[in-house]
């Protein structure tokens, strides 16, 4: 299969949408095909929207902040990740929200930034260049907009265009892209009353699959360090984006299989493929790169007053693209398998049945002939909620170990480097503070033992002290 074929692909993809929801609306209705209940009105916003039928009726002014319409629906299962459009800082000011509800359309303006330094006293460079987030004085913002469009409004009830787009300014290359670029922009609906799901279009696949956000949260949960070994083998990561095609089949209200099919990230690198082939997000198809499938499987218990939350997914992706070999000098496909879990242990308040601790853990492989990390082991705790006068806040202890290739550390040594370190290992504490609506500051601390694969002597540690401020007017 070539990129060419999941081109077309995608195109009739859209097509059989459009006539499918006619063609299924009987089924759909008749009950012959149901698809996952709500385990408990808390998990009403989390559960897949009913299936996209055609209808000539005219639809009723949508509530300007209804969860279930205002969710981008694709980020995270139920829209679990998407930013709170349904609590922005301005509210309905003015009624220009309300206004833009009748018409279907919800959104937002985001102002983000975050900042890093070391606290050690250890050189700022490796090799004349900064090697990690932090390891001198780095900084970033990304500023834009998402919007989302309710397909309702115009007879295809359950779908949603997503559009998403921002400039983002960062000190540190690795850090984040320069540049204004679309993020998201893509189709989402639902079939045989919620039990397939599918998305396609520009996609951040981080936000599709494997969800390494601690606390299964954007705002809270982005920081601490990420398994990044999807994205190492080419997974599209935000700001890294690609088009893409994913399926969700739901067995029940719990059991779900998903699958995509995306364009690769560049073998070079998702920096290279932000800032060099992919600057503005919206290129379809680039020099030597293929396809990539992944697939994955899960089960998903929201919170409730009779339930604690479960979350486990597990999948693999597989990509055809040729990345470099440093075993053998030539080149090879790349893949990617992983585990994640995470429970909750306590519920101290039932009718917010989200609050209290949770534990989690990661394990994840890659070929090490074609990356530099191999395996990456991660466990976590996690108080969403701590004080009950702070039922938003989130307090996170991760730590990590990684395992870098020995294919790739021998590469490197043959080219006269000092030689790269064999692992490295970290532990973040982070407090995210809930400010006002939909307003974030976030700050902690982390210390790495060997932040940077390469290195020089002398270098080896670092404590990075770091602070965010998110807002969504």
């Amino acid at each position: 299969m070539t990129f060419r074929h999941l081109a077309a692909f995608a195109t009739l993809s859209f097509a059989f949408m459009s006539f499918s929801a006619s063609l299924f609306a009987q089924e759909a209705n008749g009950g012959a095909s149901s698809g996952p209940t709500n385990l408990s009105s808390s998990a009403a916003s989390e559960v897949p929207q009913p299936a996209a039928e055609v209808d000539s009726t005219p639809r009723p002014s949508t509530k300007w902040n209804d969860p279930a319409i205002v969710r981008a629906k694709n980020w995270g299962p139920g829209g679990s990740l998407s930013p709170s459009l349904e609590d922005p800082l301005l509210g309905d000011v003015g009624g220009v929200r309300s206004a833009l509800a009748d018409y279907g359309i919800a959104g937002t303006i985001y102002i983000s930034g975050t900042q890093w330094q070391n606290l050690l006293n250890s050189p700022t460079k490796t090799n004349g260049s900064q090697a990690y987030i932090g390891q001198k004085y780095t900084a970033e913002s990304l500023d834009g907009f998402i919007a989302t469009y309710d397909l309702g409004h115009i007879g295809l009830q359950g779908g949603q265009i997503i559009v998403d787009a921002g400039c983002s300014v960062s000190s540190d290359l690795s850090a984040y892209g320069r540049g204004c670029r679309v993020i998201n922009l893509s189709f989402y609906d639902s079939l045989f009353g919620g039990r397939v799901e599918l998305s396609a279009g520009i996609l951040p696949n981080d936000v599709e699959f494997v969800d390494t956000y601690v606390g299964g949260s954007l705002t809270t949960g982005s920081f601490g360090p990420e398994a990044i070994l999807p994205v190492q083998s080419g997974l599209s990561q935000q700001p890294g984006v690609t088009p893409s095609l994913n399926l969700t089949y739901h067995f029940d209200a719990n059991w779900y299989e998903k699958v995509g099919v995306q364009r690769s990230l560049s073998p070079q690198g998702v920096v290279q493929e932000y800032s060099h082939f992919n600057r503005h997000g919206l290129t379809f198809s680039e020099p030597n790169v293929k396809e990539l499938l992944i697939d994955e499987a899960g089960f998903r218990q929201t919170a409730s007053a009779d339930t604690y939350s479960t979350y486990i997914r597990a999948g693999g992706l597989y990509n055809w693209t040729q990345y470099t070999d440093f075993s053998t000098g030539g080149t090879a496909a790349n893949w990617n398998a992983y585990l994640l879990a995470d429970q909750q242990l306590t519920r101290p308040e039932p009718a917010r049945a989200y609050r209290g601790w949770y534990g989690g853990f990661t394990v994840m492989e890659s070929p090490s002939n074609v990356n530099v990390f191999r395996s990456y082991y991660e466990a976590r705790l996690y108080d969403i909620g701590p004080f009950a006068s702070r039922p938003e806040d989130q307090f996170n202890i991760v730590a990590t170990h990684a395992l870098f290739s020995g294919d790739a550390r021998q590469f490197y040594i043959e080219q006269g480097v000092y030689p790269p370190q064999e692992d490295t290992t970290s532990v973040t504490l982070a407090y995210a503070y809930k400010l006002t609506h939909a307003t974030f500051l976030q700050s902690g601390l982390a210390f790495t033992n060997n932040p940077s694969f390469l290195t020089e002597p002398g270098q080896g540690r670092d404590l990075n002290f770091f602070i965010s401020f998110s807002t969504y007017l």
